[in-house]
């Protein structure tokens, strides 16, 4: 943003009412810096996004935590080596 290069992203989990907000936080175990994936986007990040595609907005809508209070899009589950993103305890909250 505004033209500082940024290395990380911080993700929340809200209520739907906006009242209550967490973070979505990688298990304890998981290596700083890890990348995060979800099962069949083995892919590469691009280098440089194209700022007319809105990519993050268009994904953002299908972030959300389940249930189990694990980080999803869509039906996928944020993970990393050491296991699955969590939150506290907003289940099925959304996520930005």
């Amino acid at each position: 943003m505004r033209g500082i290069k940024s290395q990380a992203m911080v993700l929340c989990a809200s209520t739907s009412d906006g009242t209550k907000v967490e973070l979505v936080e990688p298990p304890e175990s998981a290596v700083v810096g890890e990348r995060v994936k979800f099962a069949g986007f083995e892919g590469e990040p691009d280098d440089v996004l194209n700022p007319k595609k809105k990519v993050w907005e268009t994904l953002q809508v299908d972030l959300h935590s389940d249930k189990n209070l694990v980080a999803c899009y869509k039906d996928l589950l944020f993970t990393t080596s050491a296991g699955v993103c969590k939150v506290s305890s907003i289940s099925d909250g959304s996520i930005r």
